[in-house]
């Protein structure tokens, strides 16, 4: 179990159960944000089959590329990471976690690469390549926001310790 060294002080509210400090909501944000590509059409499956208008789901594909497919995978394995923050966590999650902020900055900047790339492709300014600017100015906030928040730094040091090898015996089955 890593625990973190940082002299700042949080509340007794922002720790889980296992006395680790809990991710940020903003951090919960940017790893949705940055996983869009794929948890984009399962929102608009969802979406589709609680009634959503087809309008909002149309707008909704707008906003899907296949180029933002790479780092959504990235973001989307991490995505599966915060989820599995847990005692009985595999190896695996664990490594993921550890390495969180350097493949959430991976996938940010390539996410920002693949927009620029798009939007200089097309030579003129329209409202896909506006979008496309938007979206990098998105990716670039979150980038800096994981890189340099310190919560998130905190966070990313702690991880439940894991299990002794009776409880996970138990825990599994």
């Amino acid at each position: 179990m890593r625990h973190s060294d940082s002299s700042h002080a949080y509340p007794p509210s922002h720790y889980d159960d296992q006395m680790c400090l809990k991710p940020p909501l903003m951090l919960w944000v940017a790893v949705f944000y940055l996983s869009r590509a794929i948890t984009l059409p399962i929102a608009m499956a969802i979406g589709h089959f609680a009634g959503v208008d087809s309008k909002a789901i149309e707008a909704f594909r707008g906003l899907w590329s296949l180029d933002a497919l790479v780092p959504s995978l990235i973001a989307a394995a991490f995505l599966y990471t915060l989820c599995r923050r847990v005692p009985a966590a595999p190896q695996s999650v664990r490594w993921i976690w550890a390495h969180g902020r350097a493949l959430l900055g991976v996938s940010a900047v390539l996410d920002v690469a693949l927009l620029l790339v798009g939007a200089i492709r097309q030579g003129e300014i329209s409202d896909q390549s506006l979008l496309s600017l938007i979206a990098a100015a998105a990716d670039l906030y979150f980038l800096v926001y994981i890189i340099a928040a310190r919560r998130v730094r905190d966070a990313f040091s702690e991880f439940p310790p894991p299990l002794a090898p009776e409880a996970v015996k138990q825990a599994t089955g």
